[in-house]
């Protein structure tokens, strides 16, 4: 499947599958191909900078892939229960949540705020975005 039959969605899923497990992708790369490491470094230097990450992830997906990662990080799709979120009541429209700070093509990720430190993104450092869930 090439780059141009990926939706936005799936492009932000993979994003945030990226950023929630750097550390079992690199190992992953113990078991090939010997340029893995290189291309995923490539796919975090573009989050970093904001280019558009979706031709790297097609090759770091296809390099998983040969690494025995039987769904690479494409193979993850969202449940259809995700497009209401557990505990958010429909008489808060603005219940306020923390987003992939990347102004574009930002991963799928959140957190809920608490009163301590604002978390940081797993890849580029930079504090998460403060916006509000709209119903």
């Amino acid at each position: 499947m090439g780059r141009d039959n990926r939706s936005t969605e799936q492009v932000a899923d993979a994003i945030a599958y990226v950023c929630e497990n750097l550390a079992a992708i690199r190992t992953t790369w113990n078991r090939g191909p010997a340029d893995g490491p290189r291309q995923f470094d490539e796919l975090l230097a573009a989050l970093c900078n904001g280019t558009d990450p979706a031709d790297l992830l097609e090759t770091v997906h296809r390099a998983l892939r040969r690494a025995q990662d039987a769904v690479g990080v494409f193979g993850r799709n969202r449940d259809a229960s995700m497009t209401t979120l557990a505990g958010i009541h429909r008489d808060r429209p603005r219940e306020p949540v923390l987003l992939c700070p990347r102004a574009s093509h930002p991963c799928a990720r959140f957190a809920w705020p608490d009163r301590g430190d604002r978390p940081a993104c797993a890849v580029t450092g930079t504090p998460l975005r403060r916006a509000t869930l709209a119903p």
